[in-house]
């Protein structure tokens, strides 16, 4: 993820001009960005960064997933913990089952199979984005990540 999560020394520095609004604390809240619903990690989520280079998360309700980021494919399971964490983020910790290979978005081909990652995620008010950032704070992030309609089966 960005080589299957690739949150660590590769992660993008994301300048939040622009999404910061999007992602603030609402006025009188006690936890930033948790509406009257807590966020749902389930699904298809996708971002573009500025080279173009494509990623898309799609996480099962059991706990698998899978990533594609640029040409790399890899497997996964994770947890998602939907207690808020500081100004509501949520906290998501993954391991890399199985990395297909190839050159990922930030550059590099590294088997990460086995790796554990560990992010927090923090959505829009409507749910339909979310920033991933390596610590509880704007600060290391990247996104955001849109979720994707689920498709017709």
């Amino acid at each position: 993820m960005r080589s299957a999560l690739t949150f660590s020394a590769c992660l993008l520095s994301f300048a939040l001009t622009g999404v910061a609004p999007a992602f603030a604390v609402p006025a009188g809240s006690d936890q930033a960005g948790t509406a009257a619903a807590l966020p749902k990690v389930r699904g298809e989520w996708r971002w573009t960064d500025t080279a173009g280079c494509s990623e898309t998360y799609v996480y099962a309700d059991d706990g698998s997933g899978h990533v594609v980021s640029g040409e790399e494919r890899s497997e996964m399971r994770y947890t998602f913990d939907p207690t808020p964490v500081g100004i509501g983020f949520f906290k998501l910790e993954a391991t890399i089952t199985k990395d297909h290979g190839g050159m990922d978005c930030a550059g590099s081909n590294e088997d990460d199979t086995s790796r554990l990652y560990t992010v927090y995620m923090k959505f829009s008010l409507d749910g339909d984005e979310h920033i991933v950032c390596l610590t509880p704070e704007l600060k290391q992030c990247f996104g955001p990540l849109k979720r994707q309609a689920d498709k017709p089966r």
